[in-house]
């Protein structure tokens, strides 16, 4: 099946309500909330839309930080430094419509996002993605990506170096 990853816009009033991945949370935020974080320059939504417009995934990016105690450790950030915070690029929310999933468009959309990731780090500074996931089967999704776990968070980390490894010549 076709389909292409879109900032998520006004023609996806229709489609946004019929949007089901099994998590209530993650279907509101798509069918109430996306447009508006948006709109207010919070997060961007993609939507990953089939060639009649369904939604299939969709997920959002952010600017955010983070602590640079957390990421101390040589395994996470291949550099030191004395900031406080680092610059990072947030994958905020993540899902893939319940009639859509095991059928590979979890990886198609990731790897979107992570090619975005690498082509803003480029832009702005960030030094790393995080996610945030929200059970184990979307952690075990994210580690099979090389994201690893940050110490007693419920939070996984990728840096750009890694990124740009990944995706070397994408540029």
């Amino acid at each position: 099946m076709e389909a292409k990853v879109v900032v998520l816009g006004p023609q996806h009033k229709a489609s946004k309500k019929n949007f089901k991945c099994g998590n209530d949370i993650l279907d509101k935020y798509l069918a109430l909330f996306a447009l508006q974080d948006q709109q207010k320059k919070l997060s961007v939504c993609f939507v990953l839309e089939s060639l009649t417009g369904e939604i299939i995934g969709y997920y959002t990016l952010s600017a955010s930080s983070i602590d640079a105690k957390n990421t101390n450790d040589q395994r996470f950030m291949p550099f030191k430094t004395n900031y406080r915070t680092l610059p990072i690029i947030l994958i905020g929310r993540f899902a893939i419509e319940e009639n859509y999933k095991k059928l590979g468009f979890g990886k198609k959309l990731l790897t979107d996002a992570l090619k975005r990731c690498t082509l803003q780090a480029t832009q702005i500074g960030a030094c790393a993605v995080l996610v945030e996931p929200k059970d184990v089967n979307a952690r075990e999704f994210y580690l099979k990506f090389g994201f690893k776990i940050l110490p007693d968070q419920n939070k996984l980390f990728m840096t750009m170096q890694q990124l740009s490894q990944i995706f070397i010549g994408f540029h």
